[in-house]
């Protein structure tokens, strides 16, 4: 069977060439065989001899569950009796004393499937392998159901380092290849060394830089849009508009102008743009500094963070943010989903020992068996926040590469360039702290399990800082700056910046009206419009700022439910990429929602236009 990602070639009919040496398919992505292809053989590449030993620990781990299981049944059986006075029942083992034939039976059931396992790792993995040619990335495997993957270096996104825990200790790591086009497109090559998947990641990056640059040059198809106007047939009082399509500029593959099929690396034979995020204009300037010419990016990243009031140390090695691993460990600890786990546990403890005082001791034991599984959540939850730990970010030429684990450990490189939305969230008990999370949306074809965060857990000045690299330069009204904008939505009226009051009046918020819908949020709940960006206001208890890029806006929608309607309400969905965030205007009144609809769609189609038009001009050499 073959496998290709969206908008690659379809597997070739039966008769075509296939190379004589492996029996695999010639790559016809060009529609011809090049002098290349006919003359230089496929060379296939094994990836480490451990691989399938590291595979088969899902049979050793199956094992060791079913063989826990039995001896927690038999513990909970033996205290069950121990309570009531009971001896424990020995049967079974003395059974097993007068017939060793089928402990030898047992023992030896595991063994051999151990070595069938082992042999079937082992002819899995002489067959497994990859291979890189100027086109693409091959990538095959299976004994007896054949797989070949290929993976374009011109559709290629990112490809990020993964450590996990075992094979971080045996000095082994995983290449994941981001393949615009849908997460099935996604190559996973598992494992090489450490090195070789180092040097190997970088050549390949080079590789797609070059491949992507060159075809910039040539013409790309645009794809249809969504209408701007009333759909016809829609369902009642849903408007939809799509400012990226009207504008008419090219879209990629997947409809996202700029995104999973444009540039993994950016483009930079077009010169800084007003709507370029302030960290694809520095990586820009980054692009012709030398390699140790730290003190510049500094200085150069300090000059675009000013309208941010903050400043960034750049190390040597580029290092901007580190995140100490107890300020995770605190902020996780401090989270809703942890909190209740605990209170879960604590809860089931509280009643066993009451049940155990009234003297139910037959019930006892079952409620402190229950709490297991809830132990299990709770460690769960902690574990899963423990992945930020050691959290670093770099500042390079091709976006931020972030660094993150400490079980297990990975590496991926966040291209600025197709950041859609940006949000900052602040979970209740973290404001005593004064700290906020940083999450994206982007054009990309990334899985669900993803991560999506440029910041795990940072004290406002880092938060700042991140949030600048990813938006625009939100070009405020003279005499305000981003910063008071930006701490106005984040603490709304208790902000202490000296111009809050003349940043509050920016924001438009809900009618009072909507308090029946929106009890408590309704009066924090507010939107402001810059230049460059739409800033959303949200959540009570849990605050949350979104910022989404006018040049960024996929399409809208308006939408007025029956309750909506009967209080004279209405609501914005401005549409991004897949993400965390979702942005609405939400609850407006019909005559507000429908006029921010209406100059909103014009706004983000002329600021859309405007770039891609800033772009060909710079392609074709006109000021």
């Amino acid at each position: 069977m073959v496998e290709e990602g969206p908008n690659d070639q379809p597997p070739e009919p039966p008769g075509e060439p296939t190379d004589q040496s492996t029996g695999e398919p010639t790559d016809h992505s060009t529609g011809e065989l090049t002098e290349h292809d006919a003359v230089a053989p496929e060379v296939w590449h094994r990836v480490h001899p451990l691989t399938p030993i590291l595979e088969s620990l899902g049979v050793l781990v199956g094992i060791f569950i079913a063989g826990a299981y039995s001896l927690q049944n038999f513990a909970q059986t033996a205290i069950e009796d121990l309570a009531r006075g009971d001896g424990v029942d020995l049967g079974f083992a003395g059974w097993l004393r007068t017939h060793p034939f089928v402990i030898l039976g047992g023992v030896g059931g595991i063994v051999l499937l151990l070595l069938l396992t082992a042999l079937f790792s082992w002819l899995a993995w002489r067959v497994r392998g990859y291979r890189i040619d100027s086109e693409a990335i091959y990538y095959r495997r299976g004994l007896l159901s054949k797989k070949l993957r290929k993976a374009r270096l011109d559709r290629v996104q990112s490809i990020d380092l993964q450590q996990k825990l075992l094979p971080r200790i045996l000095g082994m790591a995983e290449l994941v290849f981001d393949v615009a086009g849908g997460s099935d497109s996604n190559i996973s090559l598992k494992y090489l060394s450490k090195k070789r998947a180092e040097g190997l990641r970088d050549e390949l990056l080079a590789a797609v830089r070059a491949k992507k640059q060159g075809g910039q040059q040539g013409e790309r198809t645009p794809t249809a849009g969504l209408s701007a106007e009333a759909a016809a047939g829609t369902a009642p009082s849903t408007i939809s508009s799509s400012p990226a399509s009207a504008t008419g500029a090219p879209a990629d593959a997947t409809g996202v102008p700029g995104g999973p099929g444009g540039e993994a690396v950016i483009d930079r034979t077009v010169p800084e743009r007003r709507d370029d995020s302030i960290g694809v204009r520095l990586s820009k300037r980054l692009g012709s500094l030398a390699e140790d010419a730290s003190q510049e990016a500094e200085s150069s990243l300090n000059e675009l963070l000013a309208p941010y009031n903050v400043s960034a140390d750049v190390s040597d090695e580029g290092e901007i943010i580190r995140v100490p691993v107890h300020r995770v460990v605190v902020s996780s600890l401090l989270k809703s989903e942890t909190i209740i786990s605990v209170l879960a546990v604590l809860f089931v403890i509280a009643i066993a020992i009451v049940l155990l005082v009234m003297g139910l001791t037959e019930a006892f034991i079952p409620m402190l068996v229950a709490v297991i599984p809830g132990l299990f959540a709770a460690f769960s939850a902690f574990r899963k926040n423990l992945d930020n730990a050691n959290f670093v970010v770099n500042l390079g030429e091709n976006g931020l590469a972030v660094n993150h684990g400490l079980v297990s450990t990975s590496r991926k490189v966040i291209p600025l360039d197709r950041l859609q939305a940006v949000c900052l969230h602040q979970p209740l008990l973290w404001r005593w702290a004064g700290w906020w999370k940083v999450e994206y949306n982007i054009a990309s074809a990334g899985g669900s399990d993803e991560s999506n965060i440029l910041l795990p857990v940072g004290d406002i000045d880092q938060a700042l800082l991140m949030v600048g690299l990813a938006l625009p330069d939100p070009q405020m009204p003279e005499g305000l700056s981003a910063a008071t904008l930006v701490r106005s939505a984040m603490y709304d009226r208790k902000s202490e910046d000296p111009q809050a009051e003349t940043a509050e009046e920016l924001f438009h918020g809900q009618p009072r009206t909507s308090r029946l819908i929106d009890p408590l949020v309704w009066r924090r709940r507010a939107y402001a419009v810059t230049g460059s960006l739409l800033v959303l206001r949200l959540g009570v208890l849990d605050r949350r700022v979104d910022f989404v890029p006018h040049v960024r806006v996929q399409s809208m929608s308006y939408h007025q439910g029956p309750l909506m309607r009967s209080l004279g309400l209405g609501t914005v969905a401005v549409h991004s990429t897949a993400g965390p965030i979702d942005p609405r205007v939400t609850h407006q009144s019909v005559d507000d929602a429908k006029q921010f609809f209406s100059e909103h769609s014009e706004r983000t189609r002329i600021a859309r236009q405007r770039y891609d038009e800033e772009a060909r001009r710079a392609k074709e050499g006109r000021p």
